[in-house]
Formats: C-alpha cells, structure tokens, sequence
C-alpha cells in the first residue's frame, strides 16, 4: 500500500520558494513604522523567500531604540542618520548598496523600504541582473507599480505610537480655561471744588529816565580859497617876453611854408 503525502498550496510555495533568498535594505528614518508593522511586513516576505540579511538607515537609539534588539540579536547593520539628508527624502546609501549586492549571484531578491525619490532606475538595474524586487510601502507610488511585489505598511500603525518600543506618544496638554476674573466697580471720583480765581497784582509801570542827546554842531562854513598872489613885475615882464618870442616862432614857421 502506497501513502501519498498530502502538501497544501502553501505548504508548496514555502518549499518552491525556499530556495530564493532576500535582502532586506529598510530606510526606517525616512518611513517612521514601528517595528511591529515591519515585523509583520518581514513574515509576509518569508512567504516568497528567506530572509539572508538586513540593513537598516537613519537608525536611532532615541526614535527608533524599538528596531534595536532585533539589530543586535541578529548582528545586522544598523547607520545613522546623514547630518544633511533632508527628511523623508531617499538615502542615496541604500541606492548604492543595492546595486553593488544585485552583483552576487547568490541573492535572488531584494525587499525595499525607501523615502521619497526616483528609484525606477535602480529597480531597472536590479531586475537586469535578474533580480526581484519587493517594495514596502504605505501608499503605492511610481516606484512601487514596477517592483514584482508589493507589501504595504499598515497607514494607521505608522501614525500611533508604541510606549515601550520608542515611539513615545505625546498626548495633548489639557486646556485649562482660566477663571472669569470679577469686574472690578467702576471708581467714582468725588467731585473737585471750583477753584477760586487768583488775583494777580498788576504790573508797575518802569519809569525809564530820557538819555540827554546833545545837538548836532553846525558844520563850519567853508573857507574861501586863499587868492593866488599877485604877480611881480618881474613876473609879468618874463610873461610878455615869452609870449613874443612864441609869436616870432610862429611867423618864421608860417613863412617858410
């Protein structure tokens, strides 16, 4: 007699895929889910294959210390945040490490958690080298749809907060409505007397004594020019002399023209 050995469809595709082997490169500073939705995303993948390694960016003691003991138990690669990596944006180190360990022949299959970015180029890489390629995510984008599987992260886990496991949740200071204050009574003011005029005494007139001014001095006549005097005789002879011999002079000239 012949015993068959009855296999379930699942119990098949574990054996079938048994023999692929997976990568796991999980970028968990850009995608903030607790370790509970990537442990459950990690056993829907053990599905398809097994897990060989596991490499995990902007890893922190603080924020993301609920990853911490799986790293350690199992000796995987944990880096820390780039100091200048903008938030949520794609860490170019998972970009590398992919396409350098799609060249070993022994990896079959690559899991994908990834901040925002274009990584439709390494997916065409990885699947040239004949590469599967699974993508985690928590809404499917243009990344994701060229990938040959996609496992989504649970949207409301991403969000809530695990109390041991370092996602601390902050919950909202209560308001507090401060005590209507009492409206103080209006002050009233007594009213003030009128105040009596004050006489002011009126100013005394300041005598002031005239300044004495002498009168102006006539000017004083003028003096008459002082007569040339008379010429002498002697004078008035030389005169008429010169006088005649400037009219000779003049005939002796008018006659020899």
């Amino acid at each position: 007699m012949i015993n068959y050995v009855t296999i379930s469809l699942e119990q098949l595709k574990k054996i079938m895929a048994a023999s692929k082997k997976y990568v796991v490169l999980a970028d968990i500073e850009s995608v903030r889910v607790p370790f509970s939705v990537f442990e459950s995303a990690l056993e829907e993948l053990s599905r398809i294959g097994e897990i060989a390694a596991c490499k995990f960016y902007g890893y922190s003691a603080k924020r993301t210390k609920d990853y911490g003991e799986f790293i350690q138990e199992n000796s995987y690669d944990a880096l820390s945040a780039l100091p200048k990596k903008r938030k949520g944006k794609l860490d170019l180190r998972q970009v590398i490490d992919a396409a350098r360990l799609a060249q070993f022949p022994n990896i079959d299959g690559f899991f994908l958690i990834y901040g925002n970015g274009d990584i439709t180029p390494l997916i065409a890489y990885l699947k040239a080298y004949g590469k599967d390629v699974v993508a985690g995510v928590i809404e499917p984008d243009k990344n994701s749809v060229l990938c040959n599987k996609v496992i989504m992260l649970d949207a409301k886990a991403s969000t809530q907060t695990v109390l041991n496991a370092g996602y601390k949740k902050v919950n909202a200071a209560p308001v507090v409505k401060k005590a209507a204050q009492p409206k103080a009574a209006p002050v009233q003011y007594a009213p003030q007397p009128a105040q009596q005029p004050v006489y002011q005494q009126p100013a005394q007139p300041v005598y002031q004594q005239p300044v004495y001014q002498q009168p102006a001095q006539p000017a004083p006549a003028p003096q008459p020019a002082p007569a040339a005097p008379a010429q002498t005789q002697q004078q008035s002879e030389e005169a008429a002399q010169m006088a005649l011999l400037l009219e000779q002079f003049n005939k002796i000239i008018a006659s020899d023209n």
